[in-house]
């Protein structure tokens, strides 16, 4: 099984791969990490930990095992979720398996593929290696979990970038928001960053006490790591970055406001050979720049539901982003509850195909059980 990011790993790999262990207990699965811009460093431990997975390819050992994959069976799978179809081409010559390849949008060209697993059937281009299995992302999340409260939700997310730069804005803009509003507030951490590192992210007016962040005016926000979905029962409100976890909250109806801080604009990941253009030394960041002040005016949406819809249910807020028109733009939304109505109404409107992992492992099943 081949994936890359976090996003990709927590709404596609990890909850498809216990799918396909559970019925099928028999099966190796080998987990295998491909290059991404998107990646926080700690992708390999998760995995391990999972205990699904006979052996987790690192990317740094990726062309290694790549060329001495070291596997005898003489039924193999390559399974791709993520990452430059580029890749699953290279395992299934190399491996001399059968190649499937999953896909959520119209960007599926590997004409290699066995296989193209649609999310939708929106996505067909007639090919008759297709076949629509669902949504790989329903199996992700717990879609019965009552959402009622009034708690807003901060979520920094797993990219590097997001760390360093969004995780501060968003603990400043908190503290502003204690100054207008009553609301408890929480941030949500990624199951892909350790809470021991945090420290290094925060401003110096903050601490972190157990799993709770106090900053030094003395209130107090508290920690919950997204393992589950159990935090978002009482979220009224969340405040995102461009993600998985914003098609997540849409299937729950959670309203929210999705961030895209400009003033940081080297920092924003890119998609392809522009991202790695990018970080060439010295001209690198200025290249960034300029490429996404141009490229800024022609994206329609940045958040998910927003894009898969056509249409704009949540609120994006791309711009010049500070603590104090973040907080203006939060309590804007907590004081209009007929637009938060609208926005779940909206949410709870968009279709999802469910099954998708029951159908894709009886898909790997049939190949290699048969």
């Amino acid at each position: 099984m081949l994936t890359n990011s976090p996003g990709e790993i927590s709404g596609w790999f990890l909850p498809l791969a216990r799918i396909i262990k559970e019925t099928y207990p028999k099966l190796e699965i080998i987990a295998v990490l491909l290059p991404c811009q998107y990646a926080s460093g700690t992708e390999v431990k998760v995995l391990s930990e999972s205990s699904i997975f006979s052996k987790v390819v690192d990317r740094k050992d990726l062309l290694k095992f790549l060329l001495s994959p070291k596997i005898r069976d003489e039924k193999i799978l390559i399974l791709q979720l993520g990452g430059d179809p580029y890749w699953g081409t290279l395992f299934k010559k190399r491996l001399k398996g059968k190649l499937f390849i999953y896909s959520d949008s119209l960007v599926h060209t590997n004409k290699w593929a066995d296989m193209v697993l649609l999310a939708d059937s929106r996505f067909s281009k007639g090919k008759e290696n297709e076949v629509v299995v669902g949504n790989l992302i329903l199996d992700s999340i717990d879609i019965n979990i009552p959402i009622n409260g009034s708690s807003i939700a901060f979520l920094p997310g797993s990219r590097p970038y997001g760390l360093k730069l969004v995780f501060p804005l968003m603990l400043e803009t908190a503290e502003n928001l204690k100054r207008t509003i009553n609301n408890s507030i929480k941030f949500i951490i990624s199951p892909f960053i350790p809470l021991e590192t945090l420290d290094k992210y925060i401003p110096s007016n903050f601490r972190i006490e157990q799993n709770k962040i106090v900053s030094s005016s003395g209130n107090i926000y508290s920690i919950e790591y997204g393992t589950t979905w159990e935090w978002a029962k009482d979220v009224k409100l969340a405040i995102n970055i461009p993600g998985t976890n914003t098609l997540q909250l849409a299937i729950l109806g959670i309203p929210q406001i999705t961030i895209l801080p400009l003033q940081w604009a080297e920092y924003i990941p890119l998609e392809g050979i522009l991202e790695w253009i990018s970080r060439l030394p010295l001209v690198g960041k200025g290249i960034k720049r300029t490429i996404i002040y141009r490229l800024i005016h022609k994206i329609k949406f940045i958040a998910l539901p927003n894009i898969i819809s056509k249409r704009k249910i949540t609120e994006e807020f791309i711009g010049i982003i500070t603590p104090e028109n973040l907080r203006d733009k939060i309590v804007e939304l907590l004081n209009d509850e007929k637009l938060l109505d609208n926005m779940k109404e909206g949410l709870k409107s968009i279709s999802f195909l469910g099954g998708a992992g029951r159908n894709i492992a009886k898909l790997v099943g049939d190949s290699l059980c048969e």
